[in-house]
């Protein structure tokens, strides 16, 4: 890929889940075992499993890599704590955040008990992602409050004043550099 210390270049789109977390952590930790010191990564996700998503944060948060994210369309739900595990953030002026509650599989024919346990279940990672974006971001407790019921849409020069970015920057690759699609 590259030499120790040198940058590489990554793009991501699709949903957090299964398959794409795990191609997305191992290209950052092939990164990692070639000595690549930067990574660049074009991310656009509509969100997917907040399981997924947190153990996607908390790898990326441990890995010896200088991450650099930029959101490139649209990063929603909980693609959002995946993307504040970078440490520089950077987003398109067409760029849009969203983030809501958690919500709960269909609940047709569950039993009261069953019903009450999925929704401890969506609580308990509805303050999981709290806590990161409280961690990771400036956005207001207002804000906060209000994703706990719907969906709450953060365009650019909201995602600089909540610390979600530190600017809008378009990615661009440099000539002759390589970019790998995960």
């Amino acid at each position: 890929m590259t030499d120790a210390g040198e940058i590489a270049y990554f793009g991501f789109t699709g949903p957090i889940e299964p398959g794409g977390v795990g191609r997305l952590a191992g290209a950052l930790n092939s990164a990692v075992n070639e000595g690549v010191g930067t990574v660049h990564l074009a991310f656009s996700s509509s969100g997917g499993y907040v399981a997924d998503g947190i153990y996607l944060h908390n790898h990326i948060r441990a890995l010896p890599l200088h991450l650099v994210i930029y959101n490139t369309g649209s990063v929603s739900s909980i693609a959002v704590s995946v993307f504040l595990a970078a440490e520089e953030r950077y987003c398109s002026k067409h760029a849009m955040f969203m983030i809501h509650p958690t919500t709960m599989a269909h609940s047709e024919g569950m039993s009261a008990r069953r019903l009450q346990s999925t929704l401890d279940a969506a609580l308990a990672d509805d303050d999981r992602t709290d806590n990161i974006l409280r961690e990771r971001s400036r956005i207001p407790e207002a804000v906060l409050a209000n994703r706990r019921h719907s969906e709450v849409h953060i365009a650019p020069p909201q995602a600089v004043d909540y610390g979600l970015v530190d600017a809008v920057r378009e990615f661009s690759l440099p000539r002759g550099q390589q970019i790998i699609q995960i």
